[in-house]
């Protein structure tokens, strides 16, 4: 199994095709394995790295609280050690707020860049329901399939769920067999709340493809407006009607419009 130390934990990465690289980064308490439906599409036109945050999958658990601009420093130290000096950056959620730290950060490492349902944080930022947070946090007394299914109807919407039960539990087993901890799912959480890029997002120079649903209920598609407002020349897609798990729920139309950006002139 694939891991390096490059950034003073044990990280875990696998890499998927060939051709210009590609870094996915996940989002809260998410692991590689949650990009089953854009390996299929995009590693036969890409080199991709996937990988585990700290804190989550098969990486190492740092003590917390994490921050963005710190996770962001993690990234950078992966695609040092493959050897890797300029990389295409997809990140979903907060793996999107990690993107932007890495963009500004690591400008020089970053080609074009991708931010999917995610945020700009801080006073920027649109927030989300007390009722959409409350279903993030984690209680030690809790089970751990009840934590994910509450989560749920901030995920997919209220159809996909009905619709395709199979997809939900899957979802649900692959999380359960795969957890991440309490202390993992803290720090991560609280990286998020403390994200705050707003106005220095002027300062990205990728070229940058800013994408979301309609009907995000966790990271209200505001966020994504704002955000293309601030990166000069950056492009928005919003999906109509799709949730929050965009890349899931709506794969096949996320996919188009992540390979349509990247591959384009």
């Amino acid at each position: 199994m694939p891991f390096t130390d490059a950034p003073g934990f044990r990280m875990y990465y696998e890499i998927h095709g060939d051709g210009f690289p590609l870094l996915l980064i996940n989002g809260l308490g998410s692991d590689h394995r949650e990009w089953l439906c854009q390996l299929p599409d995009f590693a036969p036109n890409f080199r991709v790295v996937v990988f585990d945050n700290r804190g989550a999958g098969d990486s190492a658990v740092p003590p917390g609280p994490y921050t963005t601009d710190g996770m962001a420093d993690d990234a950078a130290a992966l695609l040092a050690a493959l050897g890797i000096d300029r990389a295409h950056v997809l990140g979903v959620s907060l793996g999107g707020m990690i993107a932007q730290e890495l963009a500004l950060r690591h400008s020089g490492r970053v080609e074009r860049l991708v931010l999917a349902c995610t945020t700009p944080g801080g006073k920027a930022a649109a927030r989300p329901s007390d009722a959409a947070l409350s279903a993030f946090i984690r209680s030690p007394e809790g089970s751990p399939e009840e934590d994910l299914r509450r989560m749920i109807p901030f995920l997919y919407t209220e159809r996909f769920a009905r619709e395709h039960p199979d997809a939900i539990d899957t979802f649900v087993a692959r999380r359960l067999a795969h957890p991440t901890s309490l202390e993992g799912h803290a720090a991560q959480l609280a990286a998020a709340i403390g994200h705050a890029s707003g106005d220095g997002l002027a300062a990205v120079r990728a070229r940058t493809l800013v994408i979301a649903g309609t009907e995000d209920r966790l990271v209200p598609p505001e966020n994504s407006q704002r955000i293309a407002s601030i990166v000069p020349g950056a492009t928005l897609v919003l999906l109509p009607g799709a949730p929050h798990r965009l890349f899931a729920e709506n794969a096949d139309a996320f996919n188009r419009e992540v390979l349509a950006f990247l591959l384009g002139p």
